[in-house]
């Protein structure tokens, strides 16, 4: 038989328990910073519990405190616990705070310990993009698909990866796949149409754009990128339309202006270029005051 807790060691931990539910169900209110005072008190009387500081750690992170989370969240993996959630926050914390290569190591924590979380396969290969290490992305957003073979984002986040390597064909089969979970996902279909124009396939590229139009009417970027495709095929009053509802729905964008001037210069319409250069530099661009004033 086990030695008996004396009355002070069993009220001090029915004060720990205590405080521990009181900031559970403070969290839970998404009252975060009071469920962290709670999780204090309780931590104060049991200072290695893992449990508390793993909680704790999940309220500072929701309170936008990540330095704070990631202290809680080590000193719970320095306590012994392994749990694959508290390594896949911990590399979440990681990467917040753009420690990349730490939260590639705490993700591979987790998936050692449960390799069948998509979403930790998901945030893996965004740090491996975010490290330039395309192969290795590739290879963790195609582990996430194959275990959710419905999450659209990890369908996406892949075809940009394929894209960034020049692998168009394979970007296409990917945004297809995310369109097919989520139909309505505007920029997998914007996306989708730049690739079938880097392939020389401006009709589907056409066809992409006005889908994503369809399903998002101000998406200013498929406008944008309609109007090229349109000049590809020497439609310029195409063109011009899809430009003047660019400009229509980014009045103030520069950087718009300033493309769409340089898209009619291209195809020789020097007065439309004249015109979006002057709005640009109505909103304070100095190269495009000084083409106008070399170009007069």
């Amino acid at each position: 038989m086990g030695a008996l807790l004396s009355l002070s060691t069993m009220a001090e931990t029915s004060k720990v328990d205590e405080y521990f539910m009181e900031g559970n169900s403070k969290y839970e209110r998404k009252d975060y910073q009071a469920a962290i005072e709670s999780y204090t008190k309780a931590l104060n009387l049991s200072p290695d519990n893992v449990y508390i500081l793993y909680n704790m750690g999940n309220a500072y992170t929701d309170a936008g405190m990540a330095d704070q989370a990631l202290k809680c969240y080590r000193r719970a993996a320095d306590g012994g616990f392994e749990d694959a959630s508290l390594f896949f926050n911990l590399g979440n914390t990681y990467m917040s705070l753009g420690e990349i290569v730490e939260a590639v190591g705490m993700y591979k924590k987790s998936i050692r310990i449960n390799p069948m979380d998509p979403g930790v396969y998901h945030n893996l290969a965004m740090c491996y993009t975010k490290l330039g290490d395309g192969d290795n992305a590739i290879a963790s957003y195609e582990e996430a698909v194959k275990i959710d073979p419905d999450n659209a984002g990890a369908y996406y986040n892949l075809g940009n990866v394929y894209a960034s390597l020049n692998d168009d064909a394979s970007a296409i089969r990917c945004y297809a796949q995310t369109v097919r979970v989520n139909p309505y996902y505007e920029k997998a279909y914007c996306n989708m149409g730049v690739s079938h124009s880097n392939l020389g396939d401006e009709d589907s590229a056409i066809d992409c754009y006005q889908r994503a139009i369809k399903v998002n009417p101000r998406y200013a970027r498929a406008h944008y990128n309609l109007g090229i495709a349109h000049l590809h095929r020497n439609n310029s009053a195409e063109a011009d339309a899809c430009f003047q509802k660019v400009m229509e729905l980014t009045p103030y964008d520069i950087s718009a202006f300033i493309k769409i001037g340089t898209a009619y210069g291209e195809i020789g319409m020097k007065e439309k270029q004249a015109e979006c250069f002057t709005k640009a530099a109505d909103l304070g661009d100095e190269d495009c005051r000084k083409w106008l004033e070399e170009n007069k």
